[in-house]
């Protein structure tokens, strides 16, 4: 699959005047995180009513400025351990995965049994697609130090996208057992779908789709695609976005029962679908996984 597929209606919008950053982040209320290639040229998204003739401006990434402001402290002092997490974490957020590395890395070398840097690599790690750092990272996080709950979300998810749903859903029930987290609700949804209960699924999101959460509705059309019934998908999908769109989603959603359970977790929470002649196969490192015995997702419970 490449972004080819996504030219046409991006093109129907500058035709009418709009910038790309404002159109496409306008449709990312309902949307993100749905596609990959749309992801990457939205980058961060704000909510905005559903009406398709709405014109929507293009905020400002606040991470742009965290960067700069960063960057500035850098220039000063490059030894600063702060201002390197903070590049770091700016740059990972504005999908410069490779730059927040090196950043990491460097705050390694100033402060290396800081928790905060190896969860700064491992949420790169597993926002760059490579959830078996990520989870070796957050690991490592945890023994430094870091706040479990604190991370136990993205951990949740890093689990998922090897596959280890159990030990996924743990984690994001622990977040859910300190306070209510609509972001991880929806993580927990996905999770129990592609484990196979799509009953439990429905029942974790009811509170969400009942007040209408648009990105709960977008979580239920994935996790119908997930359990098979991409037709009822589609229906959903062709209700809460402009029929140009919903027809761009609609053959990402028919794939979704062909992808393997960690790139079905990477398609639905994070945009990432496999290229044609991977799906159904997984990286060998990710289809090599196994959970630690005791599982690594059992901790979380017990810093809750």
């Amino acid at each position: 699959m490449t972004r080819r597929t996504h030219s046409s209606p991006v093109r129907r919008f500058s035709a009418r005047g709009r910038s790309r950053g404002g159109q496409v982040r306008g449709l990312v209320a309902a949307l993100a995180p749905v596609l990959a290639p749309v992801l990457a040229v939205l980058g961060a998204g704000v909510a905005v009513p559903v009406a398709a003739s709405e014109v929507v401006q293009a905020l400002p990434n606040p991470n742009t400025a965290k960067l700069s402001d960063a960057l500035a402290r850098l220039g000063r002092d490059q030894g600063d351990l702060e201002a390197l997490l903070d590049a770091g974490d700016a740059a990972r957020e504005l999908g410069d995965f490779e730059a927040a590395r090196r950043f990491f890395d460097r705050a390694a070398k100033v402060a290396p049994q800081d928790g905060r840097v190896s969860t700064g690599l491992a949420r790169t790690a597993l926002m760059a697609g490579d959830p078996v750092s990520a989870i070796a990272q957050f690991d490592a996080a945890q023994k430094a130090g870091a706040d479990p709950l604190a991370m136990a979300s993205d951990r949740g998810l890093a689990h998922d996208m090897v596959g280890d749903n159990a030990g996924a859903q743990v984690f994001y029930r622990a977040v859910l057992a300190r306070g209510e987290d609509d972001g991880v609700r929806n993580r927990l949804a996905i999770s129990q779908a592609i484990a196979g209960d799509l009953a439990a699924s429905e029942q974790t999101l009811m509170p969400l789709l009942r007040k209408q959460d648009k990105p709960a509705w977008r979580t239920r059309a994935f996790t119908l695609a997930i359990a098979g019934d991409t037709k009822q998908a589609i229906t959903l999908v062709e209700t809460i976005l402009p029929k140009a769109l919903s027809g761009q989603v609609a053959p990402y959603l028919r794939y979704m029962p062909r992808l393997t359970s960690a790139q079905q977790a990477a398609a639905a929470n994070l945009g990432r679908f496999p290229r044609a002649s991977e799906i159904g196969r997984d990286d060998a490192r990710i289809a090599g996984y196994t959970p630690p015995a005791p599982a690594a997702g059992a901790q979380a419970p017990a810093a809750a």
